[in-house]
């Protein structure tokens, strides 16, 4: 029973989190040239505390969008928006967009294969990603 108090829990707390629109990323400095990506909110969370995120893997190719600046058109072609780890943004880097996390650091570009990890969050396919699951796929 307590442990699915717990699960239900969880899941309303990575639903809650989600619920925000576009917005810049959080604590995040001005940097010129940034796109604001669809982010996650930060929620207060007492030290110690681990974070829960769903265990899937969603493959495919980074693709500039007007609407969300970047999507992930996974492997059956559909295009993803995803909603980003907190503080996560995107900017011009060579001629291409680029995914960069709350450091600074690029992560990856647009057209390069990824492979994220998290989970579907509703019906039209809107991809929840955890902190530190992006990788470029080979």
């Amino acid at each position: 029973m307590f442990a699915r108090a717990l699960l239900a829990l969880a899941a309303a707390t990575l639903v809650g989190a989600c619920a925000a629109g576009p917005s810049a990323p959080s604590g995040a400095t001005a940097t010129p040239g940034a796109i604001a990506l669809r982010t996650q909110q930060q929620q207060p969370q007492p030290a110690g505390t681990a974070t829960a995120c769903m265990a899937a893997l969603v493959t495919g190719t980074l693709v500039r969008d007007g609407d969300a600046g970047i999507r992930l058109r996974d492997e059956q072609g559909q295009a993803r928006q995803v909603i980003w780890p907190n503080g996560f943004s995107a900017r011009h880097d060579g001629g291409r967009l680029a995914v960069v996390d709350q450091s600074g650091t690029v992560l990856a570009h647009e057209g390069d294969r990824v492979s994220i990890g998290g989970g579907e969050i509703d019906g039209a396919g809107t991809w929840l990603a955890c902190p530190g699951t992006l990788v470029v796929a080979p």
